[in-house]
């Protein structure tokens, strides 16, 4: 049975990659980082001791852009938790002992007093609540 196809023919071939194939493939990966737009971070300045990049002098009050308003900055973690129900954690005391059973451990801060809001929404999903936990930095 013949059949009348211009298609190539293919065959795999397991082995050992070759110098040339290593190659090629370097070569061909070449261009793919001339369109990144991010730095490596080996190309990033560093302060590292031994580091053999150069290093910038870090930014002192003085240098920083004044912003005519105190600030207060803060790093807010969010969490999934199924099997809970709203109204268990309807009140404020309520979600701090909740957070301070349950999730004091994974916060950047393992004391309570840097918590300084907890909300929780309600999920799509029954039982199921989105909590976030603002922590002072």
């Amino acid at each position: 049975m013949s059949v009348d196809d211009d298609g190539p023919e293919v065959s795999v071939v397991e082995g050992p990659a070759g110098r040339e194939t290593l190659a090629l493939i370097a070569d061909m990966a070449r261009p793919m980082r001339a369109v990144q737009s991010t730095l490596d971070y080996g190309d990033r300045i560093s302060n590292a001791p031994g580091s053999n990049t150069p290093s910038r002098a870090p930014l002192l009050p003085q240098d920083r852009a004044p912003l005519g308003a105190t600030l207060s900055i803060f790093e807010m973690l969010t969490f999934v938790v199924q099997g809970a129900d709203v109204a268990t954690l309807a009140s404020e005391a309520q979600r701090r002992l909740f957070v301070a059973a349950h999730l004091l451990q994974r916060l950047p801060t393992k004391d309570m007093a840097q918590v300084d809001r907890i909300d929780v929404t309600p999920w799509t999903v029954q039982d199921t609540v989105v909590v976030r936990v603002w922590c002072k930095v």
